[in-house]
C-alpha cells in the first residue's frame, strides 16, 4: 500500500466535493452542538432543582437530566451517522460512476441505519480495546478499518463488513494497514492542533479534516481492494476504463 498515494488521492477526491463534504460535516457539527447546548441547559436547571427542591426536585432534575443525556447521545449519534454515511457515499460515486456529488445527495438516508448500528458496535468493542492498555484497541481499528465503507459501499451487514475488512487489512499485511493509517491520522491530527490555536481558523480545519479522513481511509480501501486506479480516472490522472463504474 501506497502511502504518498494515499494523501494524494484522498486529497484530490477531497477537492472535487468540497462544498457538498463540507457543508455535510457542518450540518452535522450544528446538529451536535445545538443538542449539547439543550443538554448543558437541562442539566444546569436539574442541579437548580436538585439543591433547591428538596428530594422531589432532585428525582425530578436526575431524572431530566438522564434523558437529556440519552436524546443527545441518539441525536448525535444518528447525525454523525447520516454525515458518515453521506460523505462516503459522495466519494464512493465520484470514484465508481464519476458522479460529483450534489447537495440532493444530503437527502438520501438508506445507511444511516446500519452505519448508526455499525458506529456502535465498532465504538463499544474498540472503547473496550483502547480500554485495555490502547493495543488491543489499536489492533481493532486495523482490522475492521474498512468495516463502514463496506457498509456504504456494497450494503453489506455489519458483520459481513466487519469479517470482510479483516480480509482486506490482511491483504498488503496487517502492519502495512496499521502504518498507513496511523500515518494519515498523525498528519492530520497534528496539523488540526496546531491551527487551533487560531479560533475560526481552527474551526474550520476541524470541519475539513473530517471530509479529509474518510477521503483517506477511502483511498485506502480502494487500493486494498485492486481499484486504485479508479480514483485515477475520478480524479483525471488516467482515462477511463469500460465499465469502471461495475
Amino acid at each position: 500500500m501506497d502511502i504518498g498515494k494515499c494523501f494524494k488521492d484522498a486529497w484530490g477526491l477531497f477537492k472535487l466535493d468540497l462544498g457538498p463534504l463540507l457543508v455535510t460535516a457542518l450540518i452535522a457539527s450544528v446538529i451536535v452542538g445545538v443538542a449539547s447546548a439543550v443538554l448543558f441547559a437541562v442539566m444546569a436547571g436539574g442541579i437548580g432543582l436538585m439543591r433547591f427542591g428538596g428530594a422531589a426536585g432532585g428525582i425530578l432534575g436526575s431524572a431530566s437530566a438522564f434523558f437529556a443525556f440519552i436524546l443527545v447521545f441518539v441525536v448525535g449519534l444518528l447525525a454523525y451517522a447520516w454525515a458518515a454515511a453521506t460523505m462516503f457515499r459522495m466519494i464512493v460515486l465520484r470514484v465508481r460512476e464519476r458522479r460529483p456529488a450534489t447537495f440532493a445527495d444530503m437527502k438520501e438516508t438508506d445507511e444511516i441505519g446500519a452505519v448508526a448500528v455499525a458506529f456502535v458496535i465498532l465504538g463499544v468493542l474498540i472503547g473496550i480495546g483502547y480500554a485495555l492498555l490502547v493495543i488491543p484497541g489499536l489492533i481493532l481499528v486495523t482490522l475492521w478499518i474498512y468495516a463502514l465503507p463496506l457498509v456504504v459501499d456494497r450494503r453489506l451487514s455489519v458483520g459481513e463488513a466487519m469479517s470482510e475488512s479483516r480480509r482486506l487489512a490482511a491483504a498488503p499485511g496487517y502492519f502495512i494497514t496499521f502504518l498507513t493509517w496511523l500515518v494519515g491520522s498523525l498528519v492530520v491530527g497534528i496539523i488540526v492542533s496546531v491551527l487551533n490555536v487560531i479560533p475560526v481558523v481552527g474551526l474550520i480545519v476541524g470541519l475539513l479534516a473530517v471530509p479529509f479522513e474518510l477521503a483517506y481511509v477511502l483511498s485506502m480501501y480502494f487500493q486494498a481492494t485492486g481499484e486504485g486506479h479508479l480514483i485515477d480516472a475520478a480524479i483525471g490522472q488516467a482515462p477511463a476504463s469500460p465499465g469502471a463504474g461495475g
